[in-house]
């Protein structure tokens, strides 16, 4: 019995060290990446070297107007799938300049994309969800970040702001976070995803794909699952070795979940999507082809929720055992001393220990200092209402990977 609580507490402190160690050098990696100027591409952008395909399915009105006007400022062409939908999307489409296509049954994202791609006849393609708004110059910038060795560019997502703010700051939390990494991932070249809200395709590389049975099929252990277009499309591009970027100056404008039941949701069907294309990269072994940094990123993001999950369970236990020996007061103040004093196991190593708990601590800081930079008012609100996600997160994280097998349908729109 004595060995048997001996080995949990060395697990403990072990995970404990993991976690302070793996999780610094994910926030350093992030600031560091966070002060790099982004590499320059080449620009040559012209207007019919780009055609904008937007899916629209049962869209809000005026919110769908507002995205075919943001597409009709950058005076290039566009085509607007009707996914099982008709008017006004049609007369809306039309009357800014653009050709409209409908599919008299809803065929999905993914089955619309299909439809769309075999009408691209330009070198580039932008997929843009039909609630996405685009600032000015948008294409040509996206454009720009392409060499000859890049397929694929993505955009910084917003939140439109809407009054709901215990739904709107958690979103744009989510959205922040997912950024942070993909704006260091994009440094070497390699994203996780290219967001699918708005994202820019060399048309060559993806157009065989998406028109594929692997792509509008997707399976996983021999169970169709609904995995999301931007994932697929994204692990399909750097399995063949092409660069996969994001756009640090090309922000967009997107619709938020209606509720906070639906944000939720949303993180449930990201998480799932995520660990099916972690554990696909691992089985297919192109997590480590593609680079070091990705590899990292990867490991990190995924294994973090059960390293948490282990260090709770294992904390939770030795301190039921302690309350059940010394009773509830003697346990309490163990529990406090333990988050400040250095393991029995390192005390020959106090020095490293103490430093490296001080570097987590400082690097946790840097990580609210991002996140905080980026927002230019009701900065504490939006902190205090988006740390909210960080525990969604985890939670989802943890259900997400226990109910992979019930990912074969949408969650959320």
């Amino acid at each position: 019995m004595v060995v048997y609580s001996h080995f949990l507490y060395l697990t403990y402190v072990y995970i404990s060290i993991i976690i302070s160690v793996s999780s610094s050098l994910y926030i350093l990696l992030i600031f560091y990446f966070y002060k790099k100027r982004e590499k320059a591409g080449s620009n040559n952008y012209t207007r019919d070297s780009l055609t904008v395909l937007i899916p629209v399915y049962n869209e809000d009105e005026k919110l769908f107007e507002k995205c075919i006007e943001s597409v009709k400022r950058q005076e290039t062409k566009f085509i607007v799938i009707g996914n099982g939908c008709y008017l006004p999307y049609k007369e809306i489409t039309e009357r800014n300049g653009g050709k409209f296509v409908y599919l008299p049954k809803n065929a999905g994202k993914k089955g619309a994309l299909a439809v769309g791609i075999k009408l691209i006849k330009s070198e580039y393609v932008m997929f843009l969800d039909s609630d996405t708004i685009l600032p000015k110059k948008a294409t040509e910038n996206l454009i720009s970040k392409f060499d000859d060795k890049t397929a694929g560019v993505g955009a910084e997502v917003r939140i439109i702001k809407e009054r709901d703010k215990f739904v709107y700051y958690p979103s744009e939390m989510l959205q922040r976070l997912r950024q942070l990494s993909f704006k260091a991932m994009s440094y070497f070249d390699r994203v996780m995803v290219i967001n699918g809200q708005c994202a820019v395709y060399r048309t060559s590389i993806i157009k065989d794909f998406v028109s594929s049975n692997d792509f509008l099929n997707s399976e996983f252990l021999g169970k169709k699952m609904v995995i999301g277009d931007d994932i697929t499309i994204t692990k399909y591009v750097n399995s063949l070795g092409y660069k996969t970027k994001m756009a640090q100056d090309v922000v967009v404008l997107t619709k938020g979940q209606k509720s906070f039941k639906n944000l939720v949701k949303q993180s449930i069907r990201w998480s799932r999507s995520g660990y099916i294309n972690f554990i696909n990269s691992f089985r297919d072994k192109s997590l480590f082809r593609n680079g070091p940094l990705y590899a990292f990123f990867m490991l990190y993001i995924y294994t973090l929720p059960f390293l948490v999950l282990t260090e709770l369970i294992l904390r939770g236990g030795l301190l039921a055992k302690i309350i059940f020996r010394r009773g509830i007061l003697e346990g309490g103040k163990i529990l406090v001393n333990s988050l400040f004093s250095v393991p029995r196991v390192l005390q020959s190593f106090s020095a490293v220990y103490t430093g490296l708990k001080t570097v987590s601590i400082l690097s946790a800081v840097i990580m609210i200092y991002l996140i905080i930079k980026t927002v230019k008012k009701d900065k504490l609100r939006f902190l205090s209402y988006g740390s909210i996600m960080l525990l969604v997160m985890f939670l989802t994280a943890i259900y997400a990977i226990f109910s992979l097998n019930k990912h074969d349908k949408w969650l959320t729109r």
